[in-house]
């Protein structure tokens, strides 16, 4: 009795072992982690206003194949109508969250490598097929204008409507956490500021001479050579610079030569048409070349290479150059030419030439 009651003790000892020895091998235990480095960064924080949201997450479990992650904003947003455009899922390649390398995403359920992304009124699903994300990367999703990798996303996320703290929460695999955000009632700074309008013009002289005239050889102003000079010189220079966005109009205005002794004695402008200097016909014209700023353009009157004009008068004003924008100095370098005829009539002849630039505010 003895020798059986040992053998049956035997027996359940071993079916004991066999059954735990089955049970530890089954045994599986998964611990869940907290999420780290939770952000969401929206395009705005004011209430009942359109915003992006760029969410990133580390994950220190990482997700396996099949797994998935969701994120829940409160009831107070109003997620908008679903488009598989407006998502774009991301991982880095480490827990920095830099670099990140756009996943293939597609609306629906999961297929291979490509995730799913669904939506159920304030919750976002994004599933795996095959995919995984390792232990301790970053992990980015952007919805919203913001998302562009596979096409342009258009819906955006509209703000609670009452200011206030709102959670947002996140679910990674095993791991989860949530993101406090901070709805304010205005998040816009208006600033404002006034540049005030500045024009300046310059003039580099205001005497200038012809000397004695002949009719046998034109004669050029200078400002430097009270007998003028016989080859065509630069008088003097005007500046003009402005801050004026549709620019600056330089107007002339004068009578010609005309004489101290009788007024009725001039010597004659060239007009508005530019012609070449021709002594021994009475001849009073200017050319003008431009340098510096942008914009800047010289009449037709005065602007050909080897001819002159004037066809301002005394009381009437004519279109010297323009500017057609805001610009730095530009520089206007300025000939002037005298011609006489034989008969044309002695005396000391002046003339007053009157340069203006306004600008165009």
């Amino acid at each position: 009795m003895k020798s059986n009651s040992f053998k049956w003790c035997v027996s359940w000892l071993t079916v004991i072992s066999i059954v735990l020895g089955v049970s530890i091998v089954h045994v599986e235990i998964v611990f869940a982690a907290a999420l780290s480095s939770l952000s969401d960064t929206q395009s705005s924080v004011k209430v009942s206003t359109l915003s992006d949201h760029t969410v990133q997450f580390v994950t220190p479990t990482g997700l396996s194949a099949g797994q998935g992650i969701s994120i829940t904003f409160p009831s107070n947003y109003a997620t908008g109508t679903f488009a598989i455009a407006n998502f774009d899922l991301a991982t880095s390649t480490s827990a920095t969250c830099s670099g990140f390398t756009d996943a293939l995403i597609q609306s629906g359920a999961a297929s291979g490598l490509t995730w799913g992304v669904t939506q159920a009124t304030a919750t976002v699903y994004i599933t795996s097929g095959t995919a995984v994300i390792p232990a301790n990367r970053c992990v980015q999703i952007q919805i919203g204008s913001n998302a562009t990798s596979s096409a342009n996303g258009a819906t955006q996320i509209t703000n609670p409507t009452t200011p206030g703290s709102y959670a947002i929460t996140v679910i990674a695999g095993p791991d989860s956490g949530s993101i406090t955000q901070n709805i304010i009632t205005d998040d816009t700074v208006v600033i404002s500021a006034t540049v005030q309008q500045s024009i300046t013009f310059t003039i580099s002289t205001t005497t200038i001479y012809f000397g004695n005239l002949g009719s046998g050889a034109a004669k050029f102003a200078s400002s430097t050579n009270t007998s003028g000079d016989a080859t065509e010189t630069i008088a003097h220079t005007l500046g003009v610079s402005t801050n004026a966005s549709t620019g600056y109009t330089l107007t002339v205005r004068g009578q010609t030569l005309t004489s101290q002794q009788s007024s009725s004695n001039t010597i004659t402008a060239m007009g508005s048409s530019a012609a070449s200097s021709t002594p021994g016909t009475e001849q009073f014209g200017i050319r003008a070349t431009v340098s510096g700023g942008t914009g800047a353009t010289v009449d037709a009157t005065y602007s050909a290479a080897t001819s002159y004009g004037y066809d301002a008068t005394a009381t009437t004003s004519a279109v010297f150059a323009t500017g057609s924008g805001a610009t730095n100095t530009s520089t206007y370098s300025i000939r002037y030419v005298a011609n006489i005829g034989g008969t044309t009539e002695a005396g000391t002849y002046v003339a007053s030439v009157v340069y203006v630039a306004a600008a165009n505010y």
